[in-house]
């Protein structure tokens, strides 16, 4: 049976430990610096109200009345966060985490999930793909997995940081800078790894999406599932709530919802999450009191090696794992 290993390969523990730390005394500064500045938002997904169920870092986080989604209100605005992502530590460790981790999160991310687009795309459409794009492309390891398919005629690369555009040139990549730079009606599939949860406005940015998709195009969304398992286990305290870097948690409705309503098509959606469990465990060696009150669970992550893969291959089976995958189809006419 295979070890369960995968977090140390993907998340490196000295470093990851450090970002961690940078994490927290970063968010705490920065709401301290800018709170007075940032703004109150409805739901990002249906724009209905929240209820306020934690802080974190001094960031209040809400819990959407009718679609369920997790989101940061008041939030900073678009300028602040971009101010956050070119200047301030923590962003910059995180990129480190990606360049270091690149040949290991190819094999166990990427890879399967560009299998997985492109089974998708296949089933659907049943002809080879144009040009892709992926956006916020970091290192360039998912572009590269996407350009080793064969499948698309072109691959594109997206990303704000400066470092991250010279490691996609390093790849032979037209690397851009910004969405803007990509003509409308153009890309046959976009790509967002673990974007959506950063942007003060969502929808929005998925409007602009949209128009640079040509006529029945695809967008393949990787994003956090706020009712996953360790977000229901152990809320602020897991280590996927980090503000001001991640903003919004939807869940499987909520996201369907709001592509719905810019103008896509669901066409799969699956939590094919392989980290939930042993997140969980981590967390729990460190402060054996998250799970207070969860008598059955510190259970049931007591048992041997082959039970737990057994409960991570349920959690993502079942659409309960905190790591979601939506492939959507533009079907509307042009906004």
């Amino acid at each position: 049976m295979k070890k369960m290993k995968t977090i140390e390969q993907m998340r490196p523990d000295e470093l990851y430990q450090k970002i961690l730390k940078q994490r927290k005394v970063d968010g705490k500064l920065f709401y301290k610096k800018y709170c007075n500045q940032f703004i109150e938002i409805s739901c990002p997904a249906c724009g209905q109200q929240g209820e306020v169920c934690f802080s974190k870092y001094g960031f209040e986080h809400r819990t959407c009345n009718s679609c369920g989604t997790l989101f940061c209100s008041p939030r900073p605005s678009e300028s602040l966060l971009t101010e956050y992502y070119t200047y301030w530590k923590s962003p910059k460790l995180w990129t480190s985490l990606l360049l270091k981790t690149d040949i290991n999160r190819k094999k166990l991310q990427y890879l399967p999930r560009v299998k997985k687009i492109i089974s998708v795309m296949k089933e659907d459409n049943k002809k080879c793909g144009g040009v892709a794009v992926d956006v916020g492309a970091g290192s360039g390891a998912f572009a590269f997995c996407l350009k080793q398919s064969s499948f698309f005629s072109d691959i594109i690369t997206v990303d704000l940081s400066e470092e991250c555009i010279s490691a996609c040139k390093r790849l032979g990549f037209n690397a851009k800078q910004n969405l803007n730079d990509i003509p409308d009606n153009f890309a046959y599939l976009l790509t967002l790894n673990d974007i959506v949860e950063h942007l003060f406005n969502p929808y929005q940015f998925l409007v602009e999406c949209y128009k640079k998709l040509k006529k029945n195009g695809y967008i393949a969304i990787a994003t956090p599932n706020g009712e996953g398992f360790d977000f229901k286990i152990m809320k602020e305290k897991t280590v996927n709530i980090t503000p001001p870097e991640h903003l919004n948690y939807f869940n499987t409705y909520s996201i369907r919802f709001l592509l719905e309503k810019v103008g896509f098509k669901v066409i799969d959606l699956s939590t094919p999450g392989k980290l939930d469990v042993q997140i969980v465990l981590k967390s729990l060696k460190s402060d054996n009191r998250i799970l207070r009150g969860n008598e059955y669970i510190k259970f049931l992550l007591s048992q041997n090696e082959e039970v737990l893969e057994n409960f991570q291959y349920f959690l993502s089976s079942n659409k309960l794992s905190s790591h979601m995958l939506c492939i959507a189809k533009k079907i509307r006419r042009e906004l």
